[in-house]
Protein backbone atom coordinates (compact mmCIF):
# COMPACT_ATOMS: atom_id res chain seq x y z
CA UNK A 1 0.00 0.00 0.00
CA UNK A 2 2.82 2.48 0.77
CA UNK A 3 4.55 1.82 -2.42
CA UNK A 4 1.39 2.26 -4.60
CA UNK A 5 0.86 5.38 -2.51
CA UNK A 6 4.10 6.87 -3.93
CA UNK A 7 3.34 5.90 -7.50
CA UNK A 8 0.52 7.91 -6.87
CA UNK A 9 2.05 10.99 -5.28
CA UNK A 10 4.69 11.11 -8.39
CA UNK A 11 2.07 10.72 -10.98
CA UNK A 12 0.20 13.18 -9.37
CA UNK A 13 2.82 15.62 -8.94
CA UNK A 14 3.10 15.67 -12.87
CA UNK A 15 -0.47 15.70 -13.29
CA UNK A 16 -0.87 18.61 -10.99
CA UNK A 17 1.48 21.09 -13.37
CA UNK A 18 -0.01 19.33 -15.98
CA UNK A 19 -3.35 20.49 -15.39
CA UNK A 20 -1.95 24.02 -13.98
CA UNK A 21 -1.45 24.96 -16.72
CA UNK A 22 -3.82 22.89 -19.25
CA UNK A 23 -6.07 24.71 -21.91
CA UNK A 24 -9.60 26.03 -20.33
CA UNK A 25 -9.15 24.00 -17.25
CA UNK A 26 -6.52 26.22 -15.71
CA UNK A 27 -9.02 29.18 -16.26
CA UNK A 28 -9.39 31.32 -12.73
CA UNK A 29 -13.10 30.94 -12.49
CA UNK A 30 -12.50 27.16 -12.03
CA UNK A 31 -12.19 26.63 -8.39
CA UNK A 32 -9.02 25.26 -6.83
CA UNK A 33 -10.49 22.45 -5.73
CA UNK A 34 -11.69 21.26 -9.01
CA UNK A 35 -8.41 21.42 -10.91
CA UNK A 36 -6.88 19.61 -7.61
CA UNK A 37 -10.19 16.67 -8.24
CA UNK A 38 -9.24 16.62 -11.75
CA UNK A 39 -5.45 16.15 -11.35
CA UNK A 40 -6.38 13.37 -8.69
CA UNK A 41 -8.91 11.63 -11.29
CA UNK A 42 -6.15 11.94 -13.80
CA UNK A 43 -3.72 10.30 -11.71
CA UNK A 44 -6.14 7.28 -10.93
CA UNK A 45 -6.36 6.67 -14.20
CA UNK A 46 -2.81 7.12 -15.20
CA UNK A 47 -1.05 5.11 -12.50
CA UNK A 48 -2.51 1.65 -12.54
CA UNK A 49 -1.17 1.37 -16.01
CA UNK A 50 2.19 2.47 -14.69
CA UNK A 51 5.12 0.38 -13.70
CA UNK A 52 6.50 0.23 -9.93
CA UNK A 53 9.16 2.82 -9.12
CA UNK A 54 11.65 2.21 -6.14
CA UNK A 55 11.28 5.36 -3.91
CA UNK A 56 11.80 3.61 -0.42
CA UNK A 57 15.50 3.26 -0.54
CA UNK A 58 16.10 7.21 -1.44
CA UNK A 59 16.67 9.49 0.68
CA UNK A 60 13.80 12.52 1.46
CA UNK A 61 16.02 14.88 -0.18
CA UNK A 62 16.36 13.11 -3.39
CA UNK A 63 12.43 12.27 -3.31
CA UNK A 64 11.42 15.71 -2.74
CA UNK A 65 14.04 16.50 -5.66
CA UNK A 66 11.91 13.90 -7.82
CA UNK A 67 8.54 14.91 -7.05
CA UNK A 68 9.82 18.69 -8.23
CA UNK A 69 11.13 16.92 -11.48
CA UNK A 70 7.68 15.58 -12.13
CA UNK A 71 5.79 18.99 -11.42
CA UNK A 72 7.89 20.78 -13.34
CA UNK A 73 7.56 17.86 -16.71
CA UNK A 74 3.69 18.59 -16.27
CA UNK A 75 4.15 22.20 -16.66
CA UNK A 76 6.35 21.51 -19.61
CA UNK A 77 3.49 19.49 -20.67
CA UNK A 78 0.68 21.27 -20.11
CA UNK A 79 2.77 24.84 -21.65
CA UNK A 80 2.78 23.10 -25.00
CA UNK A 81 -0.83 21.93 -24.91
CA UNK A 82 -1.32 25.77 -24.27
CA UNK A 83 0.53 27.20 -26.68
CA UNK A 84 -2.64 26.47 -29.22
CA UNK A 85 -4.50 28.67 -27.07
CA UNK A 86 -1.64 31.22 -26.98
CA UNK A 87 -1.84 31.60 -31.06
CA UNK A 88 -5.85 32.32 -30.98
CA UNK A 89 -5.23 34.78 -28.36
CA UNK A 90 -2.65 36.89 -30.71
CA UNK A 91 -4.90 35.66 -33.51
CA UNK A 92 -7.79 37.65 -32.11
CA UNK A 93 -5.33 40.46 -31.49
CA UNK A 94 -3.98 40.92 -34.84
CA UNK A 95 -7.41 40.86 -35.77
CA UNK A 96 -8.90 43.48 -33.45
CA UNK A 97 -6.25 45.58 -34.48
CA UNK A 98 -6.61 45.44 -38.38
CA UNK A 99 -10.84 46.30 -37.26
CA UNK A 100 -10.34 49.37 -35.32
CA UNK A 101 -11.30 47.72 -32.49
CA UNK A 102 -7.73 47.26 -30.28
CA UNK A 103 -9.03 50.30 -28.18
CA UNK A 104 -11.95 49.06 -26.63
CA UNK A 105 -11.69 46.14 -24.44
CA UNK A 106 -13.70 43.83 -22.43
CA UNK A 107 -13.25 41.47 -19.53
CA UNK A 108 -12.31 38.17 -20.19
CA UNK A 109 -14.35 35.40 -17.83
CA UNK A 110 -12.13 32.71 -18.90
CA UNK A 111 -8.58 34.86 -18.06
CA UNK A 112 -10.01 37.19 -15.98
CA UNK A 113 -7.93 39.54 -17.99
CA UNK A 114 -8.41 42.82 -20.47
CA UNK A 115 -9.09 41.01 -24.04
CA UNK A 116 -11.32 43.21 -27.45
CA UNK A 117 -14.32 40.92 -28.65
CA UNK A 118 -12.87 38.95 -31.70
CA UNK A 119 -10.44 37.32 -29.32
CA UNK A 120 -13.02 36.59 -27.01
CA UNK A 121 -14.91 35.44 -29.26
CA UNK A 122 -12.10 33.30 -30.82
CA UNK A 123 -10.95 32.15 -27.48
CA UNK A 124 -14.61 30.25 -26.87
CA UNK A 125 -14.32 28.97 -30.60
CA UNK A 126 -11.22 27.36 -29.74
CA UNK A 127 -12.55 25.88 -26.44
CA UNK A 128 -16.06 24.47 -28.21
CA UNK A 129 -14.34 22.87 -31.10
CA UNK A 130 -12.01 21.13 -28.74
CA UNK A 131 -14.35 19.97 -26.43
CA UNK A 132 -17.00 19.01 -29.35
CA UNK A 133 -14.17 17.29 -31.03
CA UNK A 134 -13.50 15.38 -28.08
CA UNK A 135 -9.92 16.13 -28.46
CA UNK A 136 -9.50 16.98 -25.00
CA UNK A 137 -9.48 13.21 -24.67
CA UNK A 138 -6.63 12.93 -27.18
CA UNK A 139 -4.68 15.39 -25.09
CA UNK A 140 -5.17 13.13 -21.69
CA UNK A 141 -4.00 10.22 -24.22
CA UNK A 142 -0.83 12.23 -25.23
CA UNK A 143 -0.73 13.20 -21.60
CA UNK A 144 -0.67 8.87 -20.09
CA UNK A 145 1.66 8.14 -23.19
CA UNK A 146 4.37 10.38 -22.47
CA UNK A 147 5.29 7.85 -19.48
CA UNK A 148 6.53 5.83 -22.50
CA UNK A 149 9.54 7.92 -23.34
CA UNK A 150 9.32 9.88 -20.20
CA UNK A 151 9.71 7.77 -17.01
CA UNK A 152 9.08 9.31 -13.77
CA UNK A 153 12.14 10.98 -12.41
CA UNK A 154 13.79 11.10 -15.78
CA UNK A 155 13.28 14.72 -16.89
CA UNK A 156 16.61 16.21 -17.65
CA UNK A 157 16.65 20.23 -19.14
CA UNK A 158 19.07 19.81 -22.62
CA UNK A 159 19.95 21.84 -25.70
CA UNK A 160 17.28 19.81 -28.22
CA UNK A 161 14.25 20.74 -25.76
CA UNK A 162 14.97 24.73 -25.51
CA UNK A 163 15.53 24.76 -29.08
CA UNK A 164 12.45 22.76 -29.56
CA UNK A 165 10.09 24.60 -27.89
CA UNK A 166 11.37 28.08 -29.30
CA UNK A 167 10.91 26.43 -32.57
CA UNK A 168 7.27 25.56 -31.81
CA UNK A 169 7.02 28.75 -30.13
CA UNK A 170 7.17 30.73 -33.28
CA UNK A 171 4.98 28.43 -34.83
CA UNK A 172 2.43 30.57 -32.62
CA UNK A 173 3.25 33.56 -34.58
CA UNK A 174 2.66 31.63 -37.98
CA UNK A 175 -0.67 29.93 -36.79
CA UNK A 176 -2.20 33.61 -35.41
CA UNK A 177 -1.25 35.00 -38.65
CA UNK A 178 -3.48 32.68 -40.72
CA UNK A 179 -6.23 33.07 -38.44
CA UNK A 180 -5.99 36.46 -38.64
CA UNK A 181 -5.08 36.77 -42.83
CA UNK A 182 -8.48 37.48 -44.24
CA UNK A 183 -8.74 40.54 -42.00
CA UNK A 184 -5.56 41.80 -42.86
CA UNK A 185 -5.87 41.14 -46.32
CA UNK A 186 -9.57 43.50 -46.23
CA UNK A 187 -7.87 46.00 -44.62
CA UNK A 188 -4.92 46.37 -46.93
CA UNK A 189 -7.14 46.56 -49.78
CA UNK A 190 -9.66 48.87 -47.41
CA UNK A 191 -6.91 51.51 -46.59
CA UNK A 192 -5.42 51.31 -50.23
CA UNK A 193 -8.94 52.26 -51.71
CA UNK A 194 -9.17 55.50 -48.68
CA UNK A 195 -5.46 56.55 -49.64
CA UNK A 196 -6.44 56.82 -53.51
CA UNK A 197 -10.08 58.16 -53.08
CA UNK A 198 -7.87 60.63 -50.38
CA UNK A 199 -5.86 61.28 -53.54
CA UNK A 200 -8.68 61.54 -55.95
CA UNK A 201 -10.85 63.80 -53.49
CA UNK A 202 -8.79 65.53 -51.07
CA UNK A 203 -11.70 67.45 -49.60
CA UNK A 204 -12.68 64.33 -48.15
CA UNK A 205 -11.59 63.68 -44.59
CA UNK A 206 -10.86 59.98 -45.50
CA UNK A 207 -9.06 59.12 -41.73
CA UNK A 208 -12.46 59.84 -40.07
CA UNK A 209 -14.70 57.35 -42.78
CA UNK A 210 -12.24 54.62 -42.71
CA UNK A 211 -13.40 53.55 -38.98
CA UNK A 212 -16.67 52.86 -39.59
CA UNK A 213 -15.33 51.04 -43.04
CA UNK A 214 -13.36 49.35 -40.98
CA UNK A 215 -15.38 47.82 -38.44
CA UNK A 216 -18.47 47.26 -40.50
CA UNK A 217 -16.73 45.56 -43.16
CA UNK A 218 -14.05 43.75 -40.58
CA UNK A 219 -17.54 42.27 -39.05
CA UNK A 220 -18.69 41.13 -41.98
CA UNK A 221 -15.57 39.98 -43.27
CA UNK A 222 -14.78 37.99 -39.79
CA UNK A 223 -18.29 36.61 -40.02
CA UNK A 224 -17.61 35.18 -43.42
CA UNK A 225 -14.45 33.31 -42.92
CA UNK A 226 -15.08 32.33 -39.11
CA UNK A 227 -15.07 28.27 -40.51
CA UNK A 228 -11.52 29.03 -42.14
CA UNK A 229 -10.55 30.45 -39.23
CA UNK A 230 -11.94 27.22 -37.18
CA UNK A 231 -10.29 24.99 -39.37
CA UNK A 232 -6.79 26.58 -38.91
CA UNK A 233 -8.02 26.03 -34.93
CA UNK A 234 -8.59 22.74 -35.14
CA UNK A 235 -5.42 21.59 -37.27
CA UNK A 236 -3.36 22.77 -34.27
CA UNK A 237 -5.38 21.18 -31.64
CA UNK A 238 -5.03 17.99 -33.47
CA UNK A 239 -1.24 18.24 -33.37
CA UNK A 240 -1.45 18.80 -29.14
CA UNK A 241 -1.18 15.15 -28.15
CA UNK A 242 2.29 14.36 -30.48
CA UNK A 243 3.36 17.84 -29.51
CA UNK A 244 3.38 16.28 -25.81
CA UNK A 245 4.77 13.46 -27.21
CA UNK A 246 7.77 14.77 -28.69
CA UNK A 247 8.18 17.24 -25.61
CA UNK A 248 8.28 14.31 -23.34
CA UNK A 249 10.94 12.90 -25.70
CA UNK A 250 13.24 15.44 -25.39
CA UNK A 251 12.76 16.01 -21.85
CA UNK A 252 13.30 12.12 -21.28
CA UNK A 253 16.08 11.69 -24.01
CA UNK A 254 19.54 10.42 -22.73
Amino acid sequence: MDFEFGLWLLVFARASGFVTILPIFSTPNIPVRVRVAFAGALTCLVAPGLPAYNWRQQALASLVLVIAREFLSGLVLGFMARMAFYAVELGGALVSNEMGLSMGSLMDPFSGRPTQAPGMALFMLASMVMLTLDLHHDLLIGFQRAYLVLPMGGARLREPLLSHVVAETSRIFVVALQIAAPLIAFSFIIMLVLALLGRAMPQVNVFSESFAIRVLGGMLVFGITLQVMAQHIVAYLRRLPEDVLRVAHFLGAG
